[in-house]
């Protein structure tokens, strides 16, 4: 089996300066369904009686973590949309068009600064290798 070490990344969006305070990143992808069951007079078997769904539509969202900039950070890239690039540097590269829905900054006596980003994508994200 082929695996990459969490070590190395670098995430781009538009008016932040991410690419070398980033210490995580996290891709969620989701698909709502619709249930579809319908009732029969069958008895009730191993085989009978199983829910039914269908796809519906589907959305994604990403968490960036990063240590908190000397220089700052960009708190005007919130309620903006710009392209989005998550990439491992091992050839993993995952990219696509979201907003900035949030930044959260914990500035604590014992460690240093960090900054929580949230995107939520506006179309879909793809994936190469």
């Amino acid at each position: 089996m082929t695996a990459i070490h969490g070590k190395k990344g670098i995430v781009d969006f538009t008016g932040l300066q991410l690419a070398t305070e980033v210490t995580s990143f996290t891709i969620d992808t989701r698909c709502e369904i619709a249930e579809c069951t319908v009732m029969n007079s069958l008895t009730v078997t191993s085989a009978t009686h199983w829910k039914n769904y269908l796809p519906g539509f589907k959305d994604w969202s990403a968490t960036v973590e990063t240590i908190l900039p000397s220089a700052g950070i960009g708190i005007d890239a919130v309620g903006t949309e710009a392209a989005l690039g998550l990439d491992t540097t091992d050839g993993y590269d995952w990219a696509g068009t979201a907003i900035c829905t949030g930044l959260s900054i914990t500035n604590s006596a014992d460690d240093v600064g960090r900054v929580s980003l949230s995107f939520e994508g506006v179309s879909a994200i793809t994936a190469s290798a």
